[in-house]
């Protein structure tokens, strides 16, 4: 009965090991944390705003609102699919939590398409860059809301910045440029 206990023991202990390693390798790759799900999918009708237009999206898409674009206001785009992650922000030289929706989900709600090769983002200042189709394949690209747990006015970069994980990223060169604070427009190309 002893070695009967002490073998139940060690293979009690082994599956215990092993479940902690299984639990620590997915949560080393994890790249963000879904904070609500998706209301709005690819397929469903987008709602016309009822408050303020933080963000228009134009270009090759297939649905639209008035005048070949898709409006956005903040409510509305949070329903596409609420994320967030920590960065070490390189502009406040601090850890940051952001929240907001991924890029490559919101181009899947307003039908992006399948031949499109970037997407132009352009700040309320008239800044504005090309993200290509590679980037927010490989990466969490965010249109962020919130920051540290409140949403970002005019002032402090918002109502929509483009964020990347800067501290993953393989050139922070390359995903500084290409992130836009006060972001109006989106144009897929």
């Amino acid at each position: 009965m002893n070695s009967v206990t002490s073998i139940t023991r060690k293979f009690f202990f082994m599956v215990l090991i092993l479940i902690l390693i299984v639990n620590s390798a997915c949560s080393e790759g994890k790249e963000f944390d879904t904070l609500s799900e998706a209301s709005i999918k690819p397929g469903d009708d987008i709602p016309t705003p009822a408050g303020p237009i933080v963000l228009t999206v134009r270009g090759n898409i297939g649905i639209s609102h008035a005048d070949e674009v898709v409006e956005f206001d903040i409510n509305t785009l949070e329903r596409v699919g609420l994320v967030g992650y920590e960065v070490e922000d390189p502009w406040l030289q601090q850890t940051v939590t952001y929240s907001g929706i991924l890029l490559s989900d919101l181009l899947k709600v307003v039908n992006a398409s399948n031949t499109m090769t970037e997407v132009f983002a352009v700040a309320l200042d008239g800044y504005s860059v090309p993200i290509p189709l590679q980037e927010f394949e490989d990466w969490p690209v965010m249109i962020a809301t919130q920051s540290n747990g409140s949403y970002m006015s005019i002032e402090n970069s918002g109502p929509t910045r483009i964020i990347f994980p800067y501290d993953r990223h393989d050139n922070l060169t390359e995903a500084r440029n290409m992130s836009v604070w006060n972001l109006e427009l989106i144009e897929v190309r």
